[in-house]
């Protein structure tokens, strides 16, 4: 990969073990009692990681978030291992998406298939 006309090596951050990154596990029952799956918990964390790139942008023009991200070579929640997801939801994400979802404030609809949709 080039960065900055230099060639660098991009980090092999994806587990090794894939069976760990299975879309249709459940990975975590959150606080409504839901069962989510590891694809759901990946779009929950990742509304929770964009809302935060806006309000940044919004507030100072600029995203910390983000610029980690790119430069970090950050992987992605999907392919998170589920102890790593189950980590980041509870250091924080699973309040802040809650209040996100009940002040009508997530960036982009809730996954469908979310069980959080069915209660509507």
């Amino acid at each position: 990969m080039l960065l900055n006309g230099k060639r660098c090596k991009v980090p092999n951050n994806i587990p090794a073990d894939l069976k760990d990154c299975n879309s249709d596990y459940e990975v975590i029952v959150d606080r409504d009692g839901h069962f989510l799956t590891h694809y759901m918990l990946a779009e929950r964390l990742m509304q929770v990681e964009a809302a935060q790139i806006f309000k940044e942008r919004a507030e100072d023009g600029t995203s910390d978030t983000l610029t980690y991200i790119l430069e970090g070579g950050f992987r992605g929640f999907h392919k998170y291992k589920l102890q790593e997801m189950r980590d980041e939801w509870l250091d924080g994400a699973e309040d802040k998406w809650f209040t996100l979802y009940h002040d009508k404030e997530l960036p982009w609809e809730t996954y469908e298939e979310d069980p959080i949709c069915q209660k509507k």
